[in-house]
């Protein structure tokens, strides 16, 4: 039996048609809310005049302080986070008298991994950009960051999901100049080591 040259075209257009729906990328939307914790991390502190290298040095504890902030992005194919985070916190350090306020901009990814029905391990990493301000002698200090996280995340309903994660996050330098009461310029050099968060939050998936 020949076979007929259109219905060959039209059933190897279909087929292709199915395949590349098939292969097409799907794409999960989310915002969500995210609420932790510095776990660990020290502030390295060196401050000098500015004719006179060298004159401080020394590193102090960071306390646990809250973080809260706001995220929004999107789960490509099932295993391909990405997500943008604005988040917000007053670091405190031991044996300063108050906290510092930090406004942080990052971009995310993670990897998921199922282990179970509805529930992924997540491996990524992280980049962004941070704001610190202080009435005193902070202003206009910031800094990149970069670092590493992994957490698990939980699909609760077709709606909503919980996740939790921990993060080794690694901070750029700023220096920063100042003028003391004597009216003497002093340069300051900063900067957030060995810092450690712990982060949960609650997302909703349009």
């Amino acid at each position: 039996m020949r076979n007929n040259p259109l219905k060959t075209l039209v059933l190897s257009a279909l087929a292709a048609t199915t395949f590349g729906a098939n292969a097409e990328n799907t794409y999960d939307y989310f915002v969500g809310f995210d609420a932790g914790t510095h776990i660990g991390g020290k502030a390295k502190l060196m401050t000098s005049k500015f004719e006179d290298e060298g004159f401080y040095s020394g590193s102090t504890d960071t306390d646990p302080s809250l973080i809260a902030g706001l995220s929004g992005g999107a789960i490509i194919n099932d295993h391909h986070r990405v997500r943008i985070s604005l988040a917000y916190d007053a670091l405190e350090i031991e044996g300063y008298d108050r906290a510092v306020d930090r406004t942080d901009l990052s971009a995310n990814y993670d990897y998921m991994i199922p282990l179970a029905n509805k529930l992924n391990w997540t491996v990524g990493a992280h980049m962004g950009y941070e704001f610190f301000v202080d009435k005193h002698d902070w202003d206009n200090a910031a800094g990149f960051t970069f670092g590493v996280q992994t957490g698990l995340d939980y699909r609760l309903t077709k709606h909503w999901s919980l996740g939790a994660e921990i993060a080794f996050t690694a901070h750029d330098y700023f220096k920063d100049g100042y003028m003391d009461s004597s009216g003497e310029l002093w340069n300051s050099d900063f900067k957030i080591e060995d810092d450690v968060t712990f982060m949960a939050n609650v997302q909703y998936h349009f």
